[in-house]
């Protein structure tokens, strides 16, 4: 079975081979994750942006269009709480070099946790018939419970270590729940870091009196 990284490449050689797309700055080594319009591409985005504009705000009556600026004063950002809280614990695998969003990690490890119980409570369906009570089950059942405390407690520690951005406790959860890279199976990891997803950027004459900026999020 082909992986999702592989249906990617597919996606994009199929896309550059037509004209879609191209990596931007191809011929100089290229720039990681940002793509140019071909010929086709520009075509493609120029029906998609007109049949948005056309259901969102010509078709509705209490709708208007603005076109804003991709600058704004840095304080709209800082009021907003994009430059404060617009950011991501990520966490990069050392052998499969992919990254991810700790948290992600995380709660997918929960997730599982939560398979785990409606499994339980099927092959208690099954055993009990209509006399099954599935709240009392989840309230009493000794494995479920445990289930279901077990999930709470990593949830509970993951949002006090994120609210005080202690990340090192982030990753040490990570290593305690015995976590692997999908990709790889290799729990390998990186220390756990806040990338902020805003762009930013310089505005003014000179590099001494420059105003910090960020491009839209």
């Amino acid at each position: 079975m082909a992986s999702q990284e592989d249906n990617f490449k597919k996606v994009i050689s199929h896309a550059k081979e037509y004209g879609y797309v191209f990596q931007s700055s191809e011929i100089y080594d290229g720039l990681s994750a940002v793509y140019d319009y071909g010929h086709n591409g520009v075509e493609l985005k120029k029906n998609i942006r007109e049949y948005w504009w056309k259901a969102m705000v010509q078709l509705n009556e209490n709708i208007v269009g603005i076109d804003a600026a991709i600058f704004m004063h840095p304080t709209t950002w800082k009021a907003s709480g994009h430059v404060d809280a617009f950011n991501d614990p990520l966490i990069d695998n050392k052998d499969s070099k992919k990254r991810y969003r700790a948290d992600v990690l995380i709660e997918d490890y929960v997730a599982k946790i939560d398979t785990k119980i409606e499994k339980e409570v099927k092959k208690a369906e099954k055993r009990f018939g209509d006399h099954f009570n599935k709240e009392k089950f989840l309230e009493t059942n000794p494995r479920v419970v445990e289930y279901v405390e077990q999930g709470k407690s990593i949830l509970s520690r993951m949002a006090k270590s994120l609210e005080k951005e202690d990340l090192a406790d982030v990753k040490a959860l990570i290593e305690e729940l015995d976590i692997a890279c999908p990709m790889s199976g290799s729990k390998n990891w990186t220390d756990v870091k806040q990338f902020n997803l805003m762009f930013g950027t310089k505005l003014g004459a000179s590099a001494d009196s420059a105003m910090d900026l960020y491009l839209r999020p």
